[in-house]
């Protein structure tokens, strides 16, 4: 079985990449997962593509009473675990490619997916999503619109080259439809500007 190029990218040059002053993305993304958290109060978390545990210092642990954490990168599990296993007790953390799994882990009632839909099947990613999420659920996803500007910004780490290949451009359109025939309607969407040019679209989903 051919490795995905996820698992050949070590976490300390994705997190350098996305600290990177032109990208800008990670504080982003941690102010972003801190506003959907504050905004809904969920008791059932599910992460798609945890990587290094980016937004889980904002969790409440006296309100939430679990939290799943999915990846493709075992490494990343693995470190994870070791920054936030003993603060966050509810933390289960699976390495997992939603691209083949079908199993239902959890009924989380919010599910957060940022910068994942690039990289994998939409529709079986919603099919694992269904799988793994209670009635009313709220879904949010980050994806980025590039605005003209090359996919993976040139930061001088080279293991990001990796996954050039893989990279494909989610239109935000087409995801919104996507949803609605896997059982998702839009609930909200709002746009952030990076410092490079590109943007974020934070899109909420209810299922229904």
């Amino acid at each position: 079985m051919v490795e995905n190029p996820w698992c050949k990218i070590p976490l300390e040059d994705y997190e350098l990449h996305m600290q990177h002053d032109i990208v800008g993305q990670a504080q982003l993304l941690n102010n972003l997962t801190r506003k959907y958290l504050v905004k809904h109060h969920p008791e059932h978390i599910l992460f798609l593509g945890i990587s290094g545990g980016n937004g889980l210092a904002n969790i409440n642990t006296d309100k939430v009473k679990s939290i799943v954490g999915i990846d493709i990168n075992q490494a990343y599990i693995a470190e994870t675990e070791k920054r936030f296993g003993n603060k966050l007790k509810q933390l289960r953390l699976l390495n997992l490619d939603i691209n083949t799994a079908e199993e239902s882990l959890t009924k989380a009632n919010l599910v957060w997916g940022a910068l994942i839909l690039e990289y994998v099947d939409i529709d079986r990613c919603f099919k694992f999503i269904s799988n793994n999420t209670a009635a009313d659920a709220k879904l949010i996803f980050t994806i980025q619109s590039n605005n003209g500007i090359e996919s993976i910004s040139q930061t001088g780490i080279e293991s990001l080259n990796a996954i050039e290949g893989l990279f494909k451009v989610v239109d935000a359109d087409d995801l919104i439809s996507q949803a609605a025939n896997n059982g998702f309607r839009l609930n909200d969407r709002e746009e952030n500007i990076l410092p490079n040019g590109k943007s974020f679209i934070t899109i909420e989903f209810v299922k229904h």
